[in-house]
């Protein structure tokens, strides 16, 4: 019998073409928030990658966000779409959510 694995939600199997460009993404330094040259590479490293998503998904570079994880993520997702309502319909203010929500 085979395995199949179910619980995507905690963690998905990588395609093998991901985790090769994954390796060789972490063999390289450089925190792309600093002005050195490492940091300058991986600056453009970050802007390349924002680039390329924003065109698969037909989005602008600059509506591509990168968070350091998933709760970052949510909480981002949720906050914008509070933002962006908030002028509209004052009087609504609620945000219901639920455990299950992450």
């Amino acid at each position: 019998m085979t395995a199949a694995y179910l619980d995507h939600a905690a963690t998905t199997p990588m395609h093998p073409a991901a985790i090769e460009a994954m390796a060789a993404a972490l063999a390289t330094v450089g925190n792309a928030s600093s002005l050195h040259t490492s940091g300058r590479a991986a600056r453009r490293r970050m802007e390349e990658a924002r680039e390329t998503l924003a065109g698969l998904l037909g989005a602008r570079p600059s509506e591509v966000i990168f968070t350091a994880g998933g709760t970052e993520s949510d909480n981002l997702a949720v906050k914008g779409i509070f933002w962006a309502r908030r002028g509209a319909e004052p009087q609504r203010r609620r945000i219901v959510t639920t455990p299950v929500e992450h």
